[in-house]
C-alpha cells in the first residue's frame, strides 16, 4: 500500500511538470512569435488629456472591427491587456478603450494581429496622459494659418471620424467658451480678424456600454498678414560717402525692404573690393531679419575694428538679392575734419561772408546799375510820364546859391539823366505851360512823376510861410504823397553841405532821418559822367529807365523809342 501511494505522488509530479514544460513551451513560442512580427507602422504618439476617453483602432482599416480574435494588446509588450469592461483600459478586437484616461496610463501600447498562423504585424502606440488644465500645449494639434475675411477650422480626424463613424455628438469650444449652432467638423469663420485668434475645441460626446464620454482636440487659428514680395529697396545707407577716423571702429550699416511678411529666398551682404568679407581680425559682419508692422527688414552691419589707411581707399558695397532682382549701394570712407579743419574751415566761410558784405554795401550800387545795363531792364507800363519830379527852392535866394541851382537844375539834371540816361524830368519853368493854374499843375505832373527829387540848398534855410512861394506848395503836396500816401519815393540832393535841418518841415526832417541826402561836389573832374560816384547813386535811386521817352511838342506829346 505505501508502494503504491508512493507510486501515486510521483505520477502525479510529473504530471505537474509536464504541464509546466507545456504551458513554458507555449508561453516562449508565443513571444518568440512577437519578436518575430513586422512593423505595422512607425511609432504613433498620442497626446491626450487626463478625465478623457480614447478610442485607440489598431489601424483606420479595423476602425469597426471590435470583434475579431486575431488582435492581442499588450502594455510596454509585456502586459497583457484583457477585454473586461470591469478594466478602465480593455480591447475589443482591434479597437482598445481608454474609459476614462489617467496620469499613470502613459505608456507604450502594441497590438498585434495575426491574420495567419505563421504571420504577424505589430502596431505600436506611445500613449502621453496630460492634466486637463492648465492646457498643455503638446495636446494642441497643427496651427490654423491664414489671412482673408474667411478661414476653416478642421476637427482633427481622430475626434472628428469618431464623431461620424460612431453616432457621437459634435460641438465647439473657443477659448473654453461654448459655440452655439456649430456641429460640423469643419469650423467656419467669416469676416476673420485677428479678434478671432484662439484655440478652439472640437469635443465629441459618445456612448460605450450605454455610458456617455469626451473626446476632444484643439488646435489654435493663428492670423497672418498676407505675404508679398518685392524688388529689393536700399533704405540705408543712403549717402555715397561716411566719416571715419584713422585708427577708430567704425560700423557701417545696410538697411534693405524685401516687402511684406516675406517667405521667400532673399539675401544680403558685404563686399569689400569686390571681395566677399572673410571673418577677419579687422572686419565682422552680422546679419538680422526684422518683420515690423508686416514689413520684412533685412540689416547687414559690417563693423571695422581699427580703421586703416587701406579702408579710405576701398569701396565696401551692401549687396541685396532675391528672386526678383540684385542691387548694390557703394560707399567709401573718407577722414573725419581734425578741430584745426574745421576751424580753418569755419574761419573760410566766415571771412569769404565779411567779404560779401563789404562788396556788397560798397558796390552794391554798381552791381545794380551793371545788372540793370545786362539785362536791358526798363520800367513797366505804369501810366507814369515822368521818371521824376524836381523840387527846388526859385525865390529869396541870394546870388551864388542862385547861379548854383540854375546850373545843378537847368543844365546838370537834363545834360545827365535825361539826355546821357533816358530819363524824363518834370522841371518847373521849362516843362509848365504859360497860363497854367499852378496848384493844378503841381498835383497832376506829381501822380504822373515815380519819384520826388528834392534840391536842398543852405537858401532853403531862409524859410518862408506855407503859400508865400511856389515852391512851398510843391514841397508840401510832394510830402504829402511820400509821407501820407506813399505813393512816391523821394530822392534828397544837397548842393552844399548844411549843417542843420531844423528849419525844414517836419515831414522832410523825417526823410532826412531815414536816408541821409545826396552830396553834391561840382569841384571834382569828370562831374558831368554818368558813370561818376554821385550820378551813380542818383541813378541808383531813380526808377529803371522808361522804354519810351516823351518829347513834348506844340498842342501834343510825341514819343520816340529809347535804348
Amino acid at each position: 500500500m505505501a508502494l503504491c501511494g508512493w507510486c501515486s505522488s510521483v505520477r502525479t509530479m510529473k504530471g505537474a511538470f509536464l504541464i509546466l514544460l507545456i504551458t513554458c513551451g507555449a508561453s516562449s513560442a508565443k513571444n518568440n512569435t512577437s519578436a518575430t512580427c513586422k512593423p505595422g507602422n512607425g511609432p504613433e504618439v498620442k497626446a491626450v488629456t487626463e478625465g478623457e476617453a480614447l478610442r485607440l483602432p489598431c489601424h483606420r482599416r479595423f476602425y469597426n472591427d471590435e470583434s475579431s480574435a486575431a488582435f492581442s494588446w499588450f502594455r510596454e509588450g509585456t502586459h497583457v491587456i484583457q477585454h473586461s469592461e470591469d478594466m478602465h483600459i480593455h480591447h475589443h478586437g482591434a479597437v482598445l478603450f481608454f474609459l476614462p484616461l489617467h496620469l499613470n496610463d502613459t505608456a507604450t501600447y502594441s497590438c498585434i494581429w495575426r491574420p495567419h498562423p505563421e504571420q504577424c504585424v505589430n502596431f505600436t502606440f506611445e500613449v502621453r496622459v496630460y492634466k486637463a488644465k492648465p492646457l498643455n500645449r503638446s495636446v494642441l494639434w497643427m496651427d490654423v494659418e491664414g489671412h482673408g475675411s474667411y478661414l476653416e477650422i478642421l476637427c482633427p480626424e481622430d475626434t472628428g471620424e469618431l464623431c461620424e463613424r460612431g453616432n457621437g455628438t459634435l460641438g465647439w469650444y473657443k477659448d473654453s467658451i461654448h459655440i452655439p449652432n456649430m456641429s460640423e467638423q469643419i469650423l467656419r469663420v467669416y469676416s476673420a480678424s485677428n479678434r478671432d485668434e484662439g484655440i478652439y475645441t472640437c469635443i465629441c460626446t459618445w456612448k460605450h456600454s450605454q455610458k456617455d464620454f469626451n473626446t476632444s482636440a484643439s488646435r489654435r487659428l493663428i492670423m497672418t498678414a498676407p505675404s508679398a514680395s518685392y524688388p529689393p529697396i536700399i533704405k540705408h545707407p543712403t549717402s555715397d560717402t561716411e566719416t571715419a577716423e584713422l585708427g577708430s571702429s567704425k560700423t557701417l550699416v545696410c538697411a534693405v525692404f524685401f516687402g511684406l511678411n516675406v517667405k521667400d529666398f532673399c539675401d544680403l551682404w558685404w563686399e569689400i573690393n569686390g571681395q566677399i568679407i572673410r571673418w577677419e581680425n579687422r572686419y565682422t559682419e552680422n546679419i538680422t531679419r526684422e518683420i515690423k508692422d508686416n514689413t520684412t527688414t533685412y540689416t547687414a552691419i559690417l563693423t571695422i575694428s581699427s580703421v586703416s589707411k587701406e579702408d579710405f581707399y576701398s569701396e565696401f558695397r551692401c549687396i541685396a538679392m532675391n528672386t526678383q532682382r540684385w542691387v548694390n549701394h557703394t560707399v567709401t570712407l573718407k577722414p573725419r575734419e581734425t578741430i584745426y579743419t574745421q576751424i580753418v574751415v569755419s574761419s573760410s566761410v566766415l571771412l569769404a561772408f565779411l567779404m560779401a558784405l563789404v562788396v556788397f554795401k560798397y558796390f552794391i550800387v554798381d552791381l545794380s546799375l551793371l545788372f540793370r545795363g545786362v539785362f536791358k531792364m526798363r520800367s513797366p507800363v505804369d501810366g507814369k510820364v515822368y521818371d521824376a519830379y524836381v523840387i527846388y527852392q526859385r525865390h529869396d535866394l541870394e546870388k551864388a546859391v542862385e547861379e548854383k541851382i540854375d546850373n545843378f537844375v537847368g543844365r546838370l539834371l537834363p545834360e545827365v539823366l535825361e539826355k546821357k540816361c533816358g530819363y524824363r524830368l518834370f522841371i518847373h519853368g521849362r516843362d509848365d505851360l504859360p497860363g497854367e493854374d499852378h496848384m493844378e499843375l503841381i498835383e497832376t505832373r506829381m501822380k504822373l512823376s515815380r519819384r520826388l527829387m528834392v534840391i536842398l540848398t543852405s537858401g532853403s534855410e531862409k524859410g518862408h510861410e506855407a503859400s508865400a512861394n511856389p515852391e512851398d506848395y510843391d514841397r508840401q503836396v510832394g510830402l504829402h504823397q511820400a509821407l501820407v500816401r506813399e505813393e512816391l519815393k523821394v530822392i534828397l540832393i544837397e548842393l552844399e553841405k548844411m549843417h542843420c535841418y531844423s528849419h525844414l518841415p517836419q515831414g522832410l526832417q523825417h526823410l532826412i532821418l531815414k536816408s541821409a541826402p545826396l552830396r553834391w561836389e561840382g569841384k571834382r573832374p569828370n562831374s558831368d559822367s554818368p558813370n561818376s560816384r554821385f550820378w551813380k547813386r542818383v541813378r541808383y535811386m531813380m526808377p529803371l529807365p522808361t522804354a519810351f521817352r516823351a518829347t513834348p511838342g506844340v498842342g501834343e506829346t510825341q514819343f520816340r523809342y529809347f535804348i
